[in-house]
């Protein structure tokens, strides 16, 4: 009770947060919304209308009901405004588009991708148009030039982005949706054409040229390759030279949070000018003015590093606590926190949803309240061990509040997460330390040749390191964790931190009970695997892939293994399966023919039917067309009869819209992959 009498602001953001959730999971016309918003008003004027302390008292909870259901309504209107504003309203319209780059392009492989704006469409005549989308522009000379605020005209058809087609899979629709696009297109080249440029003002545009400016100061002093990409995304937050293997070895020795400006950049740019500012302490008059001075460094980085959501988070905490020191009241930092949280999830709803946005706070939450707790345990008495010591607890005291969410995401542990930070956290310290160094002596000669050097070494030195920690033996542990118990666990942590405060059976009994239905959880998936056989066909973008699961036995067959693991691996962990194995030719499988728990199967991922006659058809269970085939149906058809076809996402529209009238004709049962999802067929002994 006294915690929340402490963080008013936690009795705000809870509510505010039901309500955005309530959005995602229950649809209400907006006459119900509106009723509970001027209900909740009722209910806080009623509340203020008793003028004797007795009757005050008797009904202070009208006032408390009041605001939950003010701030429950305002999270869920304010998540309708949101989602009207992401609509894209050109969807599957064929014509002329006129749009602008709203960010920066990003080179791929094959192509550019580019954030645009659409504004206008044309078919027979312009008209307005709204939304924005994804462009992936095909690589060419004229692409390479394209720039933050250039505007385009483009011969393009618009269609919704994909949505989770594979089981456990990634839902890049509803990843998009929440920063607000609606709409992709692939733009291949010579059907498009500049415009003009947008020349107005931006803060978004200029934020990214001076990011330039200061990136281009790392290239002119040589630094390339691994160790660029790595400085520009933990001083900058720039990640677009990130090339997977270096994202994947600092993901698995647990500080990929470093490569993401966050709350630990900006509180080192904090503590470093509150250092420099220190002598401005004398009168309140310097106390203002250096509140001010830090606020200008906070949101200048913040400007610098692109604007990105993890740092105006932090600066916004950072700014608060400032304010707070400034008037020499101290900041209860719980209070502070969720301060911030409500001020962003205000501007963005759908930030609650981003895992950046849960990773931080729960990392930040927890530190601060476990800390202490293991600070406890031992008090070191030297410098060197207060700071191996602190060094330790900090680690520990983050691992255990963001553990859930790192298992539920990324279905993997990091075992060495102690020793990594011990290492990483102190030397990419030195290495923002040295980039701001070399930033303000670019233009000496000699020193900053030096400072260029000292950079590119430290930086190197940090992905040598990252790199050793993840070849060591059992540096990862597969582990994952399905929504339900990522609920119960954080519910157990909560319970038990509650029992080490209050002594009390009930959270004691609670946290105890929680950890035990975690592990139920975990014993029913291992059943329903133990007791489940099953056949899925993979939605797969460019190739075919198909599962044969006997139990927790996956034999797979696929034309793309690197793709299949990409697409199925988070649902074979989830499944607690054994490594796939690759199927051969053997007793129940040979060259797509299948015989399968009792039904007929054919792969077919080559010409394998065509000019092919036969005076009697096979009968078969099962037809899967795929590996981009381009089936003249009736051909197929005379070679074999099957119950159902099945065309993977590898098959074109217009073949597979060709297949679906051939099965109407003939009565065959049809499922296109692309339309629903991957195909599951569960097996029954």
């Amino acid at each position: 009770m006294e915690f929340l009498q402490r963080t008013p602001f936690f009795r705000l953001l809870l509510p505010f947060i039901v309500g955005i959730i309530l959005y995602q999971y229950v649809e209400l016309i907006h006459g119900v919304v509106y009723a509970m918003l001027g209900l909740s008003v009722l209910l806080l004027v009623v509340s203020f209308l008793f003028r004797t302390p007795v009757l005050q008292f008797k009904f202070r909870w009208l006032f408390g009901c009041g605001i939950f259901v003010f701030m429950l309504s305002l999270g869920y209107l304010l998540s309708t405004e949101r989602e009207k504003e992401n609509v894209f309203d050109s969807l599957h319209q064929k014509g002329i588009y006129q749009v602008e780059l709203i960010a920066a392009p990003v080179e791929k492989a094959k192509s550019f991708l580019c954030k645009v704006d659409v504004f206008r469409f044309y078919d027979t005549s312009w008209k307005p148009a709204c939304g924005k989308a994804i462009l992936y522009i095909q690589k060419d000379k004229a692409a390479s030039t394209l720039r933050f605020g250039d505007r385009l005209l483009m011969d393009a058809e618009f269609a919704p982005p994909d949505r989770a087609l594979n089981p456990d899979g990634f839902d890049y629709a509803a990843y998009l949706k929440r920063q607000g696009v609606g709409a992709t297109c692939y733009i291949p080249s010579g059907t498009w054409m500049m415009a003009d440029k947008n020349t107005s003002f931006s803060i978004p545009r200029t934020a990214d040229n001076c990011r330039k400016y200061l990136l281009d100061i790392y290239r002119k002093f040589h630094i390339q390759g691994n160790e660029f990409a790595a400085l520009a995304a933990l001083t900058f937050g720039y990640t677009d030279d990130l090339n997977p293997d270096l994202r994947a070895s600092y993901t698995a020795t647990g500080v990929v949070h470093i490569l993401s400006v966050s709350g630990m950049h900006v509180g080192i740019i904090y503590v470093v000018i509150v250092f420099l500012l220190g002598f401005m302490n004398r009168s309140q008059r310097q106390k203002v003015f250096r509140a001010v001075i830090i606020m200008l460094f906070l949101w200048a980085y913040a400007f610098l590093s692109g604007l990105s959501l993890p740092v105006i988070r932090a600066s916004l905490m950072f700014s608060f606590i400032s304010v707070a020191d400034c008037f020499e009241r101290k900041s209860q930092i719980y209070n502070t926190i969720f301060m911030s949280m409500l001020a962003m999830l205000l501007v963005n709803p759908a930030s609650l949803y981003d895992v950046g946005f849960q990773l931080s706070y729960a990392a930040v939450l927890s530190i601060i309240f476990f800390k202490p707790i293991l600070d406890k345990l031992y008090r070191p008495e030297t410098r060197t061990t207060r700071f191996v010591w602190t060094m330790f607890t900090v680690s520990l005291a983050a691992q255990v509040g963001t553990t859930p969410f790192t298992l539920y995401y990324f279905q993997q542990f990091p075992n060495y997460f102690l020793l990594t930070n011990f290492i990483a956290i102190p030397l990419s310290t030195i290495i923002i330390y040295l980039a701001i160094g070399l930033l303000f002596v670019s233009f000496v000669p000699y020193l900053s040749v030096g400072a260029g050097f000292l950079l590119n070494k430290a930086v190197w030195l940090l992905n040598v390191v990252i790199a050793t920690i993840q070849d060591l033996p059992y540096s990862v542990s597969p582990v994952s964790l399905d929504i339900r118990q990522s609920l119960v666990l954080f519910l157990a942590i909560f319970c038990l931190s509650g029992y080490y405060f209050s002594r009390k059976f009930t959270p004691l009994a609670v946290g105890l009970s929680c950890l035990l239905t975690a592990s139920l959880f975990s014993l029913e998936v291992n059943y329903h695997t133990l007791t489940t056989k099953r056949m899925i066909v993979y939605a797969g973008q460019k190739n075919t892939h198909v599962s044969f699961i006997n139990r927790n036995q996956n034999t797979v067959f696929t034309t793309d293994s690197v793709e299949l693991e990409r697409l199925a691996k988070a649902y074979w962990r989830n499944q607690k399966l054994e490594q796939p194995v690759f199927v051969r030719n053997n007793n129940w499988f040979s060259d797509g023919f299948a015989c399968y728990e009792g039904s007929r199967v054919l792969v077919l991922t080559q010409e394998l039917l065509k000019k092919t006659t036969t005076g009697m058809p096979l009968e078969l269970d099962y037809l899967i067309i795929g590996n981009h085939l381009k089936p003249r149906i009736e051909q197929i058809l005379e070679c074999v009869h099957p119950r159902k076809i099945i065309v993977d996402k590898s098959i074109s529209r217009w073949y597979t819209e060709n297949i679906r009238q051939c099965c109407q004709k003939r009565s065959i049962g049809f499922y296109p992959v692309a339309e629903q999802g991957a195909y599951i067929l569960n097996i029954k002994d």
